[in-house]
């Protein structure tokens, strides 16, 4: 089964938002183009969110060119005419012979030389991931990782500047690196918009908002709510994933969807902490950029809360048994939707959006009520008098569509450049 409705936000922000806050010792393992990199007796460690490293282990694994100089203690390396050069017990460094001030400074620790481990690997080209669910730290080379187009656009408007992005929530290593058009927006833009900022979701929240609208508390579960056909379908579901056929039982059918379409998410390797957005957001947050929710995960449980019971149990049936749903629904996979983010085709999206109109209350609740209130903000943006560039990063769906955010703005008068 590899069926993804892209109705369902909220798992995925449930999911990044516990796992952002698993704190840990080390991360459990380090991977290179998806080899796991051995250090041996001497691991690495966290500090203060950094992870540092046994230098010599990550600059053979690497291939990088290093000169030793034991009177100063320092460490200068290249490769393919990238350099960098760092001393131990200072946090100044140099990249590409710019200034770095480094977060944790390299250190001796029983006589073996640790080093930062994101500085050294983006210094000389490559991209460094994080999945704090897995606790795993991946670096993929240029040559690995053809990366990501995206969807991007540019609208100007009295000296202001805004750059929307069309993100997917879920993604792999092979989304990254980003593209440079994508790269220098984030870098000009005074501030990050986004759906929701994960970085600040309190996951106590989390779980007394599902508690309270995803959990039945009335004396029925389940099986009183939906058909006969498609609970036994759930439950032959759970027993090809090795799952006691009653484990939802207590969900309302849009909880239970969101666990089904993250199960399979993950099937196809796509990870909710891997997603353009949360990409984003860390990248904001270390870079103290302001970051602004258009919208509360609050808002994402109630919409799904609120969907009628028919239209629950067929979103249900999308992940279970897409041939049987009534009027016939898209066959979109979570595959599908990251290859044409990946190839940044305008067309296919325009397309995957129409084909969410399959039914009129999810396409009023998922696109047009959302992204009417979203484009208010955004045409607030463009009308001000403060002359400021904004990066906007929502799900790509959001965009193209009757109400979709460019097209509304395109209506009102707005000039939206593909960049």
């Amino acid at each position: 089964m590899k069926k993804i409705s892209t109705l369902l936000l909220s798992l995925f922000l449930v999911t990044a938002a516990f796992s952002s806050v698993q704190a840990a010792e080390k991360p459990s393992s380090i991977r290179l183009n998806g080899e796991q990199i051995q250090f041996g007796a001497s691991e690495p460690i966290l500090e203060n969110g950094v992870t540092l490293v046994p230098m010599r282990p990550i600059l053979e694994k690497l291939d990088i060119e290093v000169n030793w100089d034991e009177a100063t203690q320092t460490a200068r390396g290249a490769k393919e005419g990238l350099s960098f050069s760092l001393q131990i017990g200072s946090a100044n460094a140099m990249a590409n012979n710019q200034g770095v001030q480094l977060e944790v400074a390299p250190k001796l620790i029983r006589n073996v030389t640790y080093v930062p481990l994101r500085f050294i690997a983006e210094t000389v080209g490559y991209q460094v991931g994080w999945n704090p669910s897995l606790r795993q730290v991946t670096l993929t080379s240029k040559q690995q990782s053809e990366g990501g187009r995206g969807f991007l656009w540019k609208i100007e408007n009295k000296g202001n500047t805004v750059y929307l992005l069309g993100s997917i929530h879920v993604a792999d290593e092979s989304m990254y690196p980003l593209r440079p058009e994508i790269e220098n927006a984030f870098t000009a833009a005074d501030d990050l918009s986004v759906e929701v900022d994960l970085s600040t979701i309190d996951p106590v929240d989390i779980q007394k908002q599902i508690v309270e609208l995803g959990i039945y508390n009335d004396g029925t579960t389940l099986k009183d709510h939906i058909s006969v056909e498609t609970y036994t379908k759930l439950t032959a579901f759970l027993k090809t994933k090795g799952m006691p056929e009653h484990s939802f039982d207590k969900f309302k059918p849009w909880l239970v969807n969101t666990q089904l379409s993250n199960l399979n998410a993950a099937n196809d390797g796509l990870k909710p902490g891997m997603g353009i957005d949360e990409y984003l957001i860390e990248k904001a947050n270390k870079a103290g950029k302001p970051i602004i929710s258009l919208e509360s995960a609050d808002s994402n449980y109630k919409l799904n809360n609120g969907f009628s019971d028919a239209l629950q149990e067929r979103l249900l049936l999308l992940n279970l048994d897409p041939n049987s749903v009534v009027p016939p629904a898209p066959d979109v996979s979570a595959e599908y939707l990251a290859r044409i983010w990946k190839e940044g085709n305008y067309d296919a999206l325009a397309e995957s959006t129409q084909s969410s109109g399959w039914d009129a209350e999810y396409y009023k609740g998922l696109l047009t009520n959302r992204d009417l209130a979203m484009a208010e903000k955004i045409k607030a943006y463009l009308n001000s008098d403060k002359q400021q560039t904004h990066m906007v990063v929502v799900g790509f769906s959001h965009m193209l569509g009757d109400y979709g955010i460019v097209r509304t703005l395109e209506k009102e008068g707005f000039k939206a450049e593909k960049q």
